[in-house]
């Protein structure tokens, strides 16, 4: 336990950068990728697996890495997915065609992939208690950054150096985190009793994590019904089936099912999937509402999605902070009370809202996933024991990436539903939709209930978890 106050900043401070690195190329990867395929003269269908396969890589391998931080040290993990990151993002500027981007990038996921779990389990294992929820508020301010000022930096380094130079950024300033956290970042913590890896247990959970994120994502292209789709979730389910039969009975499981006889650690994990699901979902479709039935360019649309993490990444320390003083259990209920009365908003949007009064929404739900986060971490985090913080942070962290694809995915379904019942009950083609945006707000209202529905369900379970004693 680090008692040194310049010490304990000097750690959330690299954690801090690290959460940086990773939040700004992908924002920043994202504005880059019509530009990419124009380079390559790649499809849109080939340039979507760019982020797509870091998204895969990423969320399959949390769990993996976690435990092997909590066998191998946080520490190490911790600057050997920094050099991934480095080494991975220096390759991809270099890329001479679409398949070696796509190797590159799919290398530098798995630094994430490290970074994610054991950056939070230094947090919550090094620092006190008391200012573990600082630390974690901290943390959500450094995506906030990362997200805020990535499409600005993008826009400007694509339009005067290219798009190859947006891979350079972390560069330098992943070299000088590998050399701080190697002089900084403490050795000492408390190390599985058998420290044994569960090979064929990562690889199951790989597995089923990778084929259900990629049908998730795919479905609404390939059609549910497509026969990869119905393979996807069946290797899926068996996988995942399989998993939990392995973890049961060796002794030495990637992840410890009796994390979840504490019924707090379950709790917090489900409303922050539900709440993830809500705020990713909406942040998703909000778009389309903007351009389709407003009739709006992307670039105000943008200026106004931007609220959102701006207002997150305000809400997010200070919330951290208090949740030392209070506790989680109410940040995180009065967070999600604030989502849902955001929510309970959109279904009073139309086809002649005003643009000026979608800001003032998304700046409430950005501000409670703000209030929401930070201490949700921190509850889940101390509801695990200090040997299997790595674990701990690799459930959190997979549970953001699995929430973030359902929502993704499970909106649009709700409104595609909704808008085929009401083609079908006013006897109109499907081309003609687009051109009436009164039929397009069924279907954009349809969704906004659904959402509005998980958020209740979050802030029931926001309500259940309880902090520990």
């Amino acid at each position: 336990m680090i008692t040194d106050r310049k010490k304990q900043n000097a750690v959330m401070a690299i954690i801090a950068v690290s959460v940086i690195m990773f939040t700004l190329d992908y924002s920043m990867l994202n504005l880059a990728l019509p530009a990419i395929a124009r380079s390559f003269n790649t499809k849109l269908a080939e340039i979507a697996w760019i982020p797509l396969i870091y998204l895969l890589i990423v969320t399959s391998s949390l769990l993996g890495f976690g435990k092997l931080g909590d066998i191998k040290g946080y520490k190490n993990i911790f600057i050997l997915g920094l050099a991934f990151i480095v080494l991975g993002t220096t390759l991809s500027g270099f890329a001479p065609n679409m398949k070696a981007l796509l190797a590159f990038r799919a290398f530098q996921s798995f630094g994430e992939a490290m970074l994610s779990p054991v950056g939070i389990a230094l947090l919550t294992s090094a620092l006190p208690s008391e200012i573990k929820g600082k630390a974690l508020g901290i943390v959500a301010l450094a995506q906030g950054v990362g997200l805020t000022a990535g499409p600005l930096l993008a826009g400007a380094i694509t339009a005067h150096f290219g798009w190859r130079f947006i891979f350079f950024v972390n560069v330098p300033i992943g070299i000088a985190a590998i050399l701080a956290a190697i002089r900084v970042l403490p050795s000492g913590q408390q190390r599985c009793a058998d420290k044994r890896f569960d090979t064929v247990g990562a690889a199951l959970i790989f597995i089923a994590l990778s084929t259900l994120i990629f049908a998730m994502n795919s479905a609404s292209r390939m059609g549910w019904f497509n026969p990869v789709i119905l393979g996807c979730f069946a290797v899926s389910a068996a996988a995942f089936v399989l998993f939990l039969v392995r973890e049961k009975r060796v002794p030495y499981p990637i992840l410890d099912l009796g994390l979840f006889k504490n019924k707090d650690f379950v709790f917090g994990s489900a409303s922050v999937f539900f709440a993830i699901c809500v705020f990713m979902g909406l942040y998703f479709l909000m778009p389309f509402y903007i351009e389709m039935v407003l009739g709006l360019d992307m670039s105000r649309a943008g200026i106004i999605l931007m609220v959102a993490p701006f207002a997150m990444m305000i809400a997010a320390p200070a919330s951290g902070k208090l949740s030392d003083a209070i506790g989680s259990r109410f940040l995180c209920s009065l967070g999600m009370v604030f989502a849902a009365i955001g929510m309970f908003a959109t279904l009073f949007l139309s086809q002649n809202t005003n643009p000026v009064f979608i800001a003032p929404i998304m700046c409430l739900l950005g501000l409670a996933m703000g209030m929401f986060l930070p201490p949700n971490n921190k509850l889940i985090m101390i509801n695990a024991p200090d040997d299997k913080q790595g674990v701990a942070g690799g459930v959190y962290k997979m549970l953001l990436g699995i929430g973030a694809v359902f929502g993704i995915a499970l909106f649009p379904i709700v409104l595609m539903a909704r808008l085929v019942s009401e083609i079908a009950r006013r006897h109109i083609m499907m081309s003609e939709v687009r051109h009436m945006p009164e039929v397009m707000m069924t279907g954009f209202r349809s969704a906004f209930s659904f959402g509005l529905v998980v958020c209740l369900v979050a802030l029931a379970f926001s309500v259940l978890a309880k902090d520990k004693k």
